[in-house]
C-alpha cells in the first residue's frame, strides 16, 4: 500500500443506538433494512420485527439474544448498502470482538499512525470511539464518517435525527 492510498477501516459499533425508538423508526426508511427484516422474521418466534422496530414495549420484550441478533442484522444491512458503493475496506473491526474499550483503543492507537486513515462506522452513529479518536488521538473530523451520513441517498434525514438525539457524528 503506497503512502498516497487511503486506508479504509469499517468499524461496527456495539449498536447501542438501535435501542432508541426514534433511530429504529428512522432505519425503516432504508430499503435494505426492510428487506433484512422480512428475510429474517422467521428467526424471531412470537415477535413481529416490524412492530419491534416501531414500538418500544415490544422491542423491550425481546430477550438479550434476540436484541443482539437484531442489531447484528441491521448493521449487516447497512454494511451491504455501503459495500455497493464499490469501495473495498482494508480492515473491518467489530466492537463486540473486544473485551473492553482499552483493547479497542490500543488497536486504534496503532492505526492512527497511518496518515491517510479513514474510519467509517456502521452503527448507526458513533460510540465512545469517536471521542477517543478526536480528542485523544487528534484524528481529524474529515477522516471519521458515519455510514448513513456518508450515503447521499440517506443523509437527508440523518442530519435531523442526529440533532434530535445529539449525536456527535
Amino acid at each position: 500500500m503506497s503512502n498516497k492510498e487511503t486506508m479504509t477501516v469499517i468499524y461496527f459499533t456495539d449498536g447501542a443506538l438501535i435501542e432508541d425508538l426514534h433511530i429504529r423508526k428512522s432505519l425503516l426508511r432504508i430499503p435494505e433494512i426492510i428487506k433484512c427484516l422480512r428475510e429474517n422474521q422467521k428467526e424471531f418466534l412470537n415477535c413481529d420485527l416490524f412492530i419491534a422496530m416501531m414500538d418500544q414495549k415490544v422491542f423491550l420484550q425481546l430477550n438479550y439474544h434476540q436484541k443482539s441478533r437484531l442489531k447484528v442484522l441491521l448493521q449487516q444491512s447497512l454494511f451491504q448498502r455501503w459495500s455497493r458503493q464499490g469501495i473495498e475496506p482494508d480492515l473491518i473491526i467489530r466492537r463486540r470482538d473486544y473485551a473492553d474499550f482499552s483493547q479497542l483503543a490500543s488497536t486504534f492507537v496503532k492505526l492512527s499512525t497511518i496518515d491517510s486513515l479513514q474510519v467509517v462506522t456502521i452503527g448507526p452513529g458513533f460510540d465512545e470511539l469517536e471521542a477517543f479518536l478526536r480528542l485523544q488521538l487528534k484524528v481529524s473530523s474529515c477522516s471519521l464518517y458515519d455510514m448513513i451520513s456518508q450515503d447521499p441517498k440517506l443523509n437527508w434525514f440523518w442530519e435531523g435525527i442526529k440533532n434530535d438525539i445529539q449525536l456527535h457524528s
